[in-house]
């Protein structure tokens, strides 16, 4: 896995790959306990994705997972972690 297949993310703050742009624009507890991160992708069109922990999502043609979550609850130290587990045929 090289570091084109992982993106770190802080709140407002917008990455780009290659292929995709990501943000997350927010970060909250539900009523089970669990913890979704909602996330924007721009690739072709701009998508918004609610995930937990391990779910995957499409971003064009790849498949993203957030794969890690640090720092919350905290407002100004966190840190969201996406992993490329599928990237664009060739």
């Amino acid at each position: 896995m090289s570091s084109r297949d992982i993106i770190a993310l802080w709140h407002g703050i917008q990455r780009r790959t290659e292929s995709a742009r990501f943000s997350v624009q927010d970060i909250n507890r539900d009523s089970d306990a669990s913890v979704r991160a909602l996330l924007v992708t721009v690739a072709t069109e701009v998508q918004r994705h609610t995930l937990r922990l391990g779910e995957t999502f499409p971003v064009g043609d790849e498949t993203w997972r957030l794969a890690e979550l640090t720092g919350w609850p905290s407002e100004d130290d966190w840190t969201v972690v996406l992993r490329r587990v599928a990237a664009a045929p060739a």
